[in-house]
């Protein structure tokens, strides 16, 4: 790794370069907005060229992406604590990703992909392995005993694609949502998610 440039304080190590990056991005993001963020703002910011960008992030998409997910996990955890305790986990996962359709577009972080309007593209990473595990890992710590609902560990995977592929297919077509998804996700989701407590008569 070069270590010129960086306004005189190049980073320890790979890691610590992109943690870096990405803290820029975010404040460039803030500054001139996505659509107007682009490496060579980044680079301006951080004191290097923009080659020096290039040699840990392909594209400004792949490093949206990479900020994205940065943040995903404190703005999942924001969505929990913010819905508080409810009567079933279908209720809970309704709210939890009606809360996500509407906000996380707006987000200034976890957003950023798809304030530029190339939220289709992210298909392949919100589904990826890493980003499911992510998933489960946010169902697992819900105020839910999974396991008297008839959810063992595979079966709690199984949701948590589940789960991201809805949330993937409202951020794509967001148009499509109407104004509240709550009763859609109600009819449709709801039924699937109790389906599995009836089938193991509780």
């Amino acid at each position: 790794m070069r270590t010129h440039g960086w306004q005189g304080d190049p980073p320890r190590d790979d890691d610590e370069a992109r943690r870096r990056i990405i803290e820029a991005l975010i404040r460039c993001v803030d500054r001139y907005g996505a659509r107007k963020t682009g490496f060579t703002q980044v680079a301006e910011e951080l004191g290097v060229t923009r080659a020096t960008v290039y040699r840990y992030y392909r594209n400004i998409d792949e490093l949206m992406k990479a900020a994205g997910f940065a943040a995903a996990t404190e703005f999942g955890t924001r969505i929990a604590a913010g819905i508080g305790p409810l009567a079933d986990p279908a209720e809970t996962l309704v709210e939890v990703l009606a809360r996500a359709v509407e906000q996380l577009p707006r987000d200034p972080q976890v957003g950023m992909i798809f304030a530029t309007g190339r939220a289709v593209g992210f298909g392949p990473d919100i589904l990826s392995a890493g980003a499911l595990d992510e998933m489960k890992v946010f169902l697992s710590r819900l105020d839910i005993d999974w396991a008297a609902f008839g959810y063992d560990d595979e079966e709690l995977a199984g949701l948590a694609e589940f789960f991201m592929r809805l949330l993937y297919s409202y951020l794509s077509v967001p148009e499509a949502t109407g104004d509240d998804p709550r009763p859609f996700l109600r009819r449709w989701l709801a039924p699937a998610v109790l389906a599995k407590a009836a089938g193991s008569g509780r």
